[in-house]
């Protein structure tokens, strides 16, 4: 039906603002007599309309972001709100105009399985604000059918909110079981005896589901001390548990003893930054015969060497579970890890420099499974030598369909690579500064030769002809230039 389609999404970031507004009028219409003339009692001002609400249109809701929810009703009551009142009266009248329709729409919203909690200016007017502390039937069931909630940076932690919070994470621990993706991003702002508090009842919400799939959360910027309390709650899900994101949690030894009982798709672990005077724990000591169940192992952001012994204990412990790794910076251990223990790896990104080429390549020597390689120099690395670059060349698996190349060569050493490549690619990405039409020559030979190579990105500081680009494409089908003007660097 048009009807439900048209309305189960109306708050979200794709419709204009103005027109955001203009849905709760609708929903007025929807409220009873009573909670109308609470309305004008209370200074709104109300259009006369003697066309009723032809649906219940909050049972259709889908998707609700509160964020946007909030601003609509704040300016609609901007508007409606009568112009001789004083900030009191305003202030009194947008209280009892959030109150109302905000937990009507929370209790009709009987469909609705995607909730986003987010932050925005004015805290006061934020539909959580207005939780009963006895939820009503209605507002039960809309939590019940909840498959995915983001609370994301919502409020800081204070005493002035705490009691929000953890209303919140309380009437969802006892409402809402389903919840397959849940995304937490806690605020750094507040005390840490209330984020201790938070941690406990985000432990209640997540021992409480019954499938949880994936898993985010975001930690403050502080020492991780509320792990003891996160781990063990997140250990309950590990029948279902599929993807597990950590964002901002640098003590990873405190997560090692749990990895074992997972059955994870994807780790993806994201550090943004690192507290000065952290040290992280000593490694776990773990059984003979543990074995971490990960498939996909994620991990970017900053450069953290004390951290490389658990990415490479991980990585050993995963063994042949692991199907793809994508890291930037790592040492030769981590490298040599790859090589000793990951036979059926198919996918790796990796950044690698000069000093620790000759540990990727014995790595990459024993990866006969691989089909799609990225590897990335670091910034201001030593240019390779023409012989590191043919035994890399010489190295790529014959089963590697995919290569991102963007290593410190030249252009020589390039097309050297390109003749000593026995890999038949279907794609080709390479960064080189230099590249220029007998590079490309170079490769359209390449394509003629092995006879699969249907795509060719480039990113190049010198430009190609367009005569020897079109030429090229009598070979390969896909020529994409990638390199960005300086202009939007």
């Amino acid at each position: 039906s048009v009807i439900p389609l048209l309305w189960s999404d109306v708050f979200s970031s794709n419709i204009p603002s103005d027109k955001k507004t203009k849905v709760i009028p609708t929903y007025v219409k929807c409220l009873s007599k009573i909670q109308k003339q609470i309305l004008i009692n209370n200074n709104i001002t109300l259009q006369e309309d003697l066309i009723p609400a032809l649906f219940d249109y909050p049972k259709y809701l889908r998707f609700l972001s509160c964020c946007y929810f909030d601003n609509a009703l704040y300016y609609w009551c901007k508007a409606t709100i009568k112009p001789d009142t004083d900030n009191t009266e305003f202030q009194n009248a947008l209280h009892i105009c959030s109150q109302i329709i905000s937990q009507y729409i929370l209790s009709h919203s009987v469909g609705l399985y995607s909730l986003f909690l987010s932050p925005h200016g004015n805290e006061g007017k934020c539909i959580m604000r207005s939780l009963p502390d006895t939820c009503e039937e209605g507002i039960c069931r809309t939590f019940s059918k909840l498959t995915e909630l983001h609370i994301e940076n919502w409020f800081p932690i204070t005493a002035q909110n705490i009691p929000i919070i953890l209303l919140l994470f309380e009437k969802l621990s006892l409402y809402s079981h389903n919840i397959q993706k849940l995304i937490i991003i806690l605020n750094q702002n507040g005390d840490p005896a209330h984020k201790l508090e938070v941690f406990e009842y985000l432990s209640l919400l997540i021992n409480s589901q019954y499938k949880l799939q994936s898993f985010t959360i975001t930690f403050p910027y502080s020492p991780n001390s509320q792990s003891p309390l996160f781990f063990p709650a997140l250990s309950s899900q590990v029948d279902s548990l599929r993807y597990l994101e950590i964002i901002k949690f640098f003590d990873i030894p405190l997560l090692i003893p749990y990895l074992p009982s997972f059955n994870l798709e994807t780790l993806n672990l994201i550090f943004y930054y690192v507290p000065s005077q952290f040290e992280p724990s000593f490694l776990p000591f773990l059984p003979s015969g543990t074995q971490f169940r990960i498939k996909n192992l994620i991990i970017s952001g900053t450069h953290y060497p004390m951290l490389y012994p658990s990415f490479s204990l991980i990585v050993k412990m995963s063994g042949s579970n692991l199907e793809r790794i994508s890291i930037k910076v790592c040492d030769e251990t981590f490298k040599n890890a790859i090589g000793e223990y990951c036979p059926n790896l198919t996918s790796l990104s990796i950044m690698t420099d000069y000093t620790t080429f000759e540990h990727f390549l014995k790595a990459l020597s024993k990866l006969k499974k691989l089909k799609y390689l990225d590897v990335e120099k670091q910034i201001n690395d030593i240019q390779l030598t023409k012989e590191m670059v043919l035994e890399f060349a010489r190295t790529i698996p014959n089963t590697l369909e995919e290569l991102n190349f963007n290593l410190a060569i030249n252009q020589e050493h390039f097309n050297e690579f390109l003749k000593e490549l026995k890999a038949s690619l279907s794609k080709l990405t390479i960064h080189l500064s230099d590249l220029n039409n007998e590079t490309l020559n170079f490769i359209v030979n390449y394509a003629v030769r092995t006879g699969k190579l249907k795509e060719l990105c480039f990113d190049a500081v010198s430009r190609l002809t367009e005569e020897a680009l079109s030429k090229a494409k009598d070979v390969i089908p896909i020529i994409i230039d990638i390199t960005e003007d300086e202009d939007d660097m």
